[in-house]
């Protein structure tokens, strides 16, 4: 899967209304911008990988990154998910440690690319920005370690009960849930196999209609049972 790079690109009114860089000096978004780089990542593309080195921040400028964690059997949990405006891979470059996590496109999407070094300065000249960036990075490590707290102690079925349970919610207005089963199986840290047999089950029992790309959940209350664990997920 390739991607491109744009070099004639502006991002400094875009950054301007970003929640890291909004209200601060103009001067600080103009320095990033001579250096930053648009990347076009079509739907899958790899931004970085776990264990890499850090080189760059990012911010998402439309679509949706997610970021995971990569276990020694191959399989991947997707821990946070990053949509516009929103910056990631910031950490790796403060600690100059290799990447925790790997970053993936979830869809088609445009990522501004900011070098370690002119980021750096940028953080090093603004306090405000050194402020936002670490409340920033305590939430969403907030939000991933308790996602990974929540499934460490799931079962399988109920892991995947649950992540069906929060797409759900998210996609509430469009009354499905668009999601493959590799990429569901990312989300709740399962193998492909393993979600393929468990959604197999539940639509034979009604709870669920899968589709191409998409499914419909049915039966929302046994799902919940499921994810609180109260009912074994796959019956024989």
């Amino acid at each position: 899967m390739s991607s491109s790079l744009s070099s004639a690109f502006d991002p400094t009114d875009f950054l301007a209304g970003t929640p890291l860089f909004k209200g601060l000096p103009r001067a600080i978004m103009a320095g990033l911008a001579d250096h930053s780089r648009l990347l076009f990542a079509p739907k899958d593309f790899l931004i970085f990988s776990q264990g890499e080195p850090a080189e760059a921040a990012f911010i998402v400028r439309s679509g949706m990154i997610s970021i995971f964690l990569s276990n020694p059997d191959g399989r991947e949990l997707v821990i946070n998910e990053m949509r516009p405006g929103d910056c990631f891979g910031e950490l790796a470059i403060f600690t100059d440690q290799p990447r925790s996590t790997g970053a993936v496109a979830n869809r088609k999407s445009e990522v501004i690319v900011l070098p370690q070094q002119p980021f750096l300065a940028a953080v090093r000249s603004e306090p405000m920005l050194a402020w936002r960036l670490l409340q920033s990075t305590a939430e969403r490590l907030s939000v991933s370690s308790a996602r990974e707290s929540a499934l460490a102690f799931l079962d399988a079925p109920a892991r995947l009960a649950r992540v069906l349970l929060e797409l759900d919610g998210q996609e509430k207005e469009k009354g499905y849930i668009t999601i493959s089963q590799e990429e569901l199986a990312r989300h709740a840290g399962l193998t492909r196999q393993t979600v393929a047999s468990a959604l197999g089950r539940w639509r034979r029992l009604g709870w669920v209609v899968t589709g191409r790309g998409h499914l419909v959940l049915l039966n929302t209350r046994f799902l919940q049972k499921i994810a609180s664990e109260d009912i074994n997920g796959l019956p024989t």
